[in-house]
């Protein structure tokens, strides 16, 4: 009997050095999962500076992530993060579907580069679209490696304290000779993935950028004033932001809500200048 006890305190203290060692190489291992993975994810340029990742807490904090332009545009750069702030539910990581409790998004840089018939952020939003219905339609992929991949429900995500740089391609005149800064509201979804029982990261991702898409939305109709004639000139497609609407359970931007959607508040008519995929 004092035998076994021996045996079974080995094995605990065994599995508590285990952890412990996980625990201070999280950050290390997510800042290098991030900075690998994340361009052949996302299908641009992806970087994250620094990780601090706590499983006993349940809470994660990266620092200076940045995503890059899909390809064709020229500005240095999409989207750039100074903190993303993560509060996950601990007993669902070993679960198929992952609950994260909140994510909050502070310092955000958007640089909104307007193209001939898309913008660099519509573009990406397709981009993801058009590879997660080629992923849906493969009639090759075993069912057992479907199911065994991870979801995530997200009850809340807030985006504060941003703005957007606005570009056009080839015609900086049009904004004064550079990017053109413009506040961006706040964006708030809640309850994204919880009535499919959870969506993939990527998934995720896209119904974020749908959100911040509404908000560039917002800015520019809003900004008309800043931007001269900037934006005029530009036609009907100057607001093109990608296909499709937010699948969250409420997506709200400056205040407006409509539950599924990403809603422009007071300029309805920013989100219906849509283009087909991969247009520019």
């Amino acid at each position: 009997m004092k035998k076994a006890f021996k045996i079974l305190a080995i094995f605990v203290a065994a599995l508590a050095v285990v952890f412990v060692l996980l625990e201070l190489s999280l950050d290390r291992i997510v800042l290098k999962a991030v900075n690998a993975a994340g361009p052949a994810a996302l299908g641009v340029p992806v970087s994250l500076q620094d990780a601090d990742i706590s499983l006993v807490r349940g809470r994660a904090t990266l620092t200076g992530l940045h995503l890059g332009n899909p390809a064709g545009y020229k500005t240095d750069g999409l989207l750039d993060l100074d903190s993303v702030a993560v509060k996950l539910d601990r007993s669902s990581l070993l679960s198929d579907t992952v609950l994260i409790k909140s994510i909050a998004i502070d310092g955000l840089v958007v640089t909104y580069e307007k193209g001939l018939r898309n913008s660099n952020l519509g573009a990406l939003i397709d981009q993801l679209s058009a590879g997660s219905e080629g992923e849906d339609s493969a009639e090759e992929k075993p069912a057992a490696e479907e199911a065994s991949g991870k979801k995530v429900v997200i009850e809340k995500l807030t985006v504060a304290d941003s703005k957007m740089n606005f570009s056009v391609t080839g015609a900086a005149a049009l904004t004064g000779g550079g990017a053109a800064p413009i506040p961006l509201p706040p964006i708030t979804l809640t309850d994204l993935g919880k009535e499919k029982d959870g969506v993939t990261f990527v998934e995720a991702i896209q119904n974020v950028l749908k959100a911040i898409a509404g908000a560039t939305g917002t800015a520019i109709v809003g900004a008309g004033n800043l931007l001269g004639d900037g934006v005029g000139a530009l036609g009907d497609g100057a607001l093109a932001v990608g296909s499709g609407t937010v699948d969250a359970g409420k997506a709200v931007v400056g205040g407006t809500v409509d539950a599924g959607k990403a809603v422009v508040d007071g300029a309805a008519g920013a989100l219906k200048a849509i283009n087909p995929f991969g247009e520019k």
